[in-house]
Formats: structure tokens, C-alpha cells, sequence
């Protein structure tokens, strides 16, 4: 009897010790295919209002777009659309490969794969806070189809929520990380990212607004990647893995992203989206007697020292030139980077009037703009790059910046300064800014002195 016991005993703690020694080893799980867990991101269901009610004036958007989308599904582009309902990181570097022009593969850009995979997780887990949280209808639902995408099934769409577009999020992730490991192909990549998510309302799998916030959570995702190390270490190695490929040295990118080959025609009056421009113009006018007015008329002013007070609550520090000097640089630097980008944009397309001088309305801000094209809204590309650049220094208080930076842009549209759908293409444009910027030996400097100076 004493022998079995102490045989017993023994064969415990043989299991015992056993147990301990695997635990060394890491265990394989899906987390380790993230740069950070899902509690740990910017939770998109704090920084992003709900999603437009059936009965909203900003539903109107929503839903000319979705007649669009149905318009184009028996086209080469809908066949494009339903085929990209396919979600996975072997779908994405069969449609980035296209973007990039070489062939990326598990075998052949190892370096290449194992970033755009570890990104896509991370994206992945993102957009799902929000979804839970409102549980949106889908409009193939809403609208009693049939999907119209290869791989979507009806239950899995009925049982999911549509905002923000997961698809959408995944997407342009993927697209800001790959443009700012190879920038010479920064707009080819990133109208991907964009097309990507287009694809996601013409099959009626999202609204507009889900891809709009799917394009909102990628980026918020993106910036906080860059507080991880592993994060930076797989960039440096797919960058060097991408230049050997291409068989050259990298050099200086002096060109910004450019709008008119990453985004869609601005809506002009002939639009059928133009209604719902007019709706939320006229809806907004009457938040201007409230305290979100008075807010929103002190966001029309975007000078430097403007947007320094005004990321200083969230961020808890004041921000000035004396006292966080390497700050205050920072956000001074990366909002004229900004600003030029926006203007850009603007003097390359069609002028866009502004709505209080398209609708002949006395200004309620400033009234020196109407000269300036209100697409893209330089307020909202300023507002929501500056929001990404400092949820790259204070991770902790993400979701505080980045509510700042998304209010900054809605601001627009209660001044009458810019029109709703100038908004979101701003807001496009900024990530693709700062994808850019991550590229430039100066921002980088400035960024790094940023950090230190929080962190004291």
C-alpha cells in the first residue's frame, strides 16, 4: 500500500514538473498572431458615435449608396465586389500583390506576410466592440435580399452587425501598413484599401457609414500598432525584405499620398447624394444655439495653437512650446503636413463651394474661407491625423484623443464649412498622412523626442 502511495506521489509530480516545463514554451493561440489584444485597442464603440438610425437625415447617404451599390453588382466591378467578399490574409496578398507588383506569399516574402498577417488579426479584433455593442441591421437584411457576395452567408449576416464593416476595417489596415513599408506605391495601395471596402456596399453586406467607420477603426488600429515593438521590428524586416525583392535601396519619398488616385469624385449638385448633404447642412444649423455650437465654432479655428489647446485635455498635459516643447513641434509640423495635403487635394479637383455660400447663408464662422474648396475638409484631415499621431505617443488616453479628433471633423458640418461627405474623405486622407510621414527621417525624430517627453 505504502508503495502505490509513493508511487502515486511520484507520478504527480512527474506531471507536475512536465506541466511547468511546457509552460516555458510559448503556447500556440490566435493571440499570437495580434500585435494587441482587443482590450487593449482604441475601443471604437467610445470613439465613434452610434450608427444612423432608419428614421435619421444621415440615413439618406446611407441609403443612395446602397442603391448605387445594387446598380453595379452585374457589372465587372460587382463581380470584383462579390469575389472580395472573401476575408482572410491569404485573400489579402492575392489582392495586395496586385498593388505592390510582386507576388506576396507565406513562402516567398516571409518577413512581407508574417506583418500584413499579424496586422490583419489585429485589425481584426478592432471593429468587433462597436458591432456587439449596436448590433446594426445589414441592409441585405433591412432590404429583404439574397447576398450578393461569393463567400457572405445570409445567417452569419443575420446574426452579425453591420457597423462598423469588419471587411472595410481588415482592408485598410492592411493597406496603411503596406503603404508605409513600400511608399513608392503608396496610392495603388491605399485605393485598394479604399476599393475594399466600396466593395463591402455594393454586395449590400454595409451601409456606407459601416465602411466609412470600418476606414476609422483601421487607422485608430494602425496608430496604436506603433507603441508595440514587434509592431516596429516586423516593419523594419518586411521594408528590407520588399527593397531586396524589388532589387533597389530605398529612397527619399517626397511625394504625398495623392486623393484624386486613393478616393472617389467629390459629390457635386448633380449628385443624388447631394440631397443628403442639404439634409444634414439644414439639420446641424439648429446645434449652433448649444454648447456643441459654441464647441464646434471654436474648432473652425485650426491654427497651430488652436489644435495645441485643444488636444490638451485629452491628452492631460498642456500642451505649449514651453512646456512640452517636443510636442508642441510635433503637432505644429504634422498640421501643416496636413493642411498642404487637404489644399492639395482641394486645388486639384473640382471646386467645391462651401454649403453656407452653395446655399447662400451668412457664415456662422469664417466667413475668409469661401474661396477655399470645402473638399476635402482641411478642418477634419488636421483634426483626425493629429488624433493618430498622438494615440501613437499616449496610448493610454486613446480613445480620449481620438473622440477629440472625430469631433473636430463633425464641427465642419455644424459651421457650415463643409459638407457631411467631405468628411470622411478627409478623414482617409489623414491616415494615408500619417502612413506617409512615417516614412520621413524628420517626423520620425520628432515623434521619438514626442514620445520621451510624455513618458517623463
Amino acid at each position: 500500500m505504502k508503495k502505490t502511495v509513493r508511487y502515486i506521489l511520484a507520478l504527480f509530480v512527474m506531471l507536475i514538473s512536465v506541466q511547468s516545463a511546457f509552460s516555458q514554451f510559448p503556447q500556440r493561440s490566435n493571440t499570437q498572431n495580434i500585435y494587441i489584444q482587443r482590450e487593449d485597442q482604441p475601443n471604437a464603440a467610445v470613439f465613434l458615435p452610434a450608427p444612423p438610425d432608419t428614421s435619421s437625415v444621415a440615413y439618406l447617404d446611407d441609403f443612395v449608396q446602397w442603391q448605387w451599390g445594387k446598380s453595379v453588382r452585374a457589372t465587372d466591378r460587382g463581380e470584383r465586389a462579390s469575389q472580395e467578399s472573401a476575408s482572410s490574409t491569404t485573400e489579402m496578398a492575392r489582392i495586395f500583390s496586385e498593388a505592390i507588383g510582386i507576388k506576396i506569399s507565406r513562402t516567398e516574402t516571409p518577413a512581407i506576410y508574417n506583418l500584413m498577417s499579424r496586422s490583419y488579426h489585429t485589425a481584426e479584433q478592432a471593429s468587433k466592440n462597436p458591432k456587439e455593442k449596436y448590433m446594426r441591421i445589414r441592409p441585405v437584411i433591412q432590404y429583404n435580399e439574397l447576398p450578393s457576395g461569393r463567400s457572405d452567408r445570409l445567417e452569419s449576416l443575420r446574426t452579425s452587425g453591420s457597423y462598423p464593416s469588419g471587411h472595410t476595417t481588415r482592408g485598410m489596415a492592411t493597406a496603411l501598413v503596406l503603404a508605409e513599408m513600400a511608399p513608392e506605391f503608396q496610392d495603388t495601395i491605399l485605393r485598394r484599401g479604399f476599393e475594399y471596402g466600396e466593395s463591402r456596399i455594393i454586395v449590400s453586406a454595409h451601409y456606407q457609414s459601416d465602411v466609412n467607420a470600418g476606414y476609422l477603426c483601421a487607422s485608430a488600429c494602425v496608430a496604436a500598432m506603433h507603441s508595440v515593438p514587434d509592431f516596429i521590428k516586423d516593419m523594419e524586416a518586411a521594408r528590407v525584405e520588399y527593397y531586396e525583392k524589388i532589387g533597389q535601396k530605398a529612397g527619399k519619398i517626397l511625394r504625398y499620398p495623392d486623393g484624386r488616385h486613393i478616393l472617389g469624385a467629390p459629390v457635386d449638385t448633380a449628385s443624388n447624394r447631394y440631397l443628403g448633404d442639404v439634409m444634414r447642412y439644414m439639420s446641424a444649423k439648429a446645434e449652433r444655439t448649444t454648447q456643441r455650437g459654441s464647441q464646434a465654432l471654436k474648432d473652425a479655428d485650426i491654427t497651430a495653437d488652436a489644435i495645441l489647446e485643444g488636444f490638451s485635455e485629452p491628452l492631460g498635459i498642456k500642451i505649449d512650446s514651453k512646456k512640452t516643447p517636443a510636442i508642441a513641434s510635433l503637432i505644429s509640423e504634422s498640421r501643416n503636413a496636413l493642411q498642404r495635403n487637404a489644399l492639395d487635394l482641394g486645388n486639384s479637383v473640382k471646386f467645391r463651394k462651401r454649403p453656407y455660400v452653395q446655399l447662400n447663408d451668412k457664415p456662422f464662422a469664417d466667413a475668409n474661407d469661401s474661396q477655399v474648396s470645402s473638399y476635402p475638409s482641411v478642418q477634419s484631415e488636421i483634426g483626425w491625423g493629429i488624433a493618430l499621431i498622438l494615440t501613437e505617443i499616449a496610448p493610454d488616453k486613446a480613445n480620449d484623443i481620438l473622440t477629440r479628433g472625430y469631433q473636430i471633423g463633425e464641427s465642419g458640418i455644424i459651421t457650415g464649412q463643409y459638407w457631411a461627405t467631405d468628411i470622411p474623405a478627409a478623414r482617409i486622407m489623414a491616415a494615408c498622412m500619417v502612413a506617409r510621414l512615417h516614412n520621413d527621417a524628420a517626423f520620425n525624430k520628432l515623434l521619438n523626442d514626442a514620445k520621451a517627453e510624455y513618458q517623463k
